[in-house]
């Protein structure tokens, strides 16, 4: 029998997925096995599997209701919509006081649940606002990853730390560990995109806010990863989302949106 620390921080883990059944349950057996003693909650926003993924959910769900949240969406149009499912996620957990950590992890094994601790432990022992799992850093790895698409994570990777800052040398991981203060700088910011740039977007108003920020390295698992999946047009509507970010970053600053528990009832569409 494992006894909860009730002096370790509550931890909200944002899961999107979306057509993972394979995945899952080998990825909340493995978050459960590192955060045992921590007292947690799993978030998951679903964007309309079809592969069985809505059924294994809802069966540990139902065994588990403190645990668990689910969120069902229907994703509609092209491309990733895994930024705004953060955001909802991010906003569901904040209107529970007891969740004081938020982890943001891809729902098909890229990010190794073994690094929670690692995370959570850099947070405290670092003051740190958030932790980002980055894989530029000296003893980080890189595996299944196409050549092609390295390159093109790495050049997209160095436009954005010449726009905001150098200091921060992973923009794209979505592997991030974060306090509740940076949680409601977020909520509190009116957030223009549910595209992976969001990543970005979310570490602007971080930077402007004048968080805390550090890195842990990490090993990252590529999954089904290939150039032919870019095209050139989200290329280039992503440079232009990153000048963007970027302008409110510097210059304009991030304007404010409604307050946490306003938006609450979207968490449960």
């Amino acid at each position: 029998m494992v006894v909860m620390d009730n002096a370790l921080p509550r931890v909200c883990i944002i899961l999107p997925v979306l057509n993972e059944r394979d995945n899952i349950a080998p990825l909340l057996d493995a978050i459960d096995a590192n955060l045992r003693a921590n007292p947690y909650v799993v978030c998951i926003v679903d964007d309309g599997s079809n592969d069985g993924t809505r059924d294994y959910l809802e069966a540990v769900r139902d065994k588990q209701p403190e645990r668990y949240h689910l969120i069902y969406r229907v994703k509609k149009g092209r491309g990733s919509q895994r930024g705004s499912a953060l955001y909802i996620s991010l906003l569901w957990g904040l209107t529970d006081e007891r969740n004081d950590v938020f982890v943001e992890m891809d729902g098909d094994l890229s990010h190794r649940p073994e690094e929670l601790q690692d995370g959570l432990r850099a947070l405290k022992e670092r003051g740190s606002d958030i932790v980002i799992a980055s894989k530029y850093l000296p003893g980080s790895h890189v595996t299944n990853r196409p050549l092609g698409r390295r390159m093109v994570s790495r050049i997209c990777n160095t436009a954005v730390r010449f726009l905001l800052t150098s200091r921060i040398r992973d923009y794209s991981n979505g592997y991030r560990f974060y306090n509740r203060r940076a949680a409601v700088a977020v909520a509190r910011s009116k957030i223009r995109y549910g595209s992976p740039i969001y990543l970005t977007e979310v570490m602007g108003i971080w930077l402007r806010s004048g968080m805390k920020l550090s890195e842990i390295p990490t090993t990252y698992i590529g999954r089904n990863e290939g150039v032919s999946k870019l095209r050139i047009i989200d290329l280039a509507k992503a440079g232009m989302a990153i000048f963007e970010v970027a302008l409110r970053r510097h210059i304009t600053g991030f304007s404010t949106g409604p307050e946490p528990e306003r938006v609450e009832a979207t968490s449960k569409a």
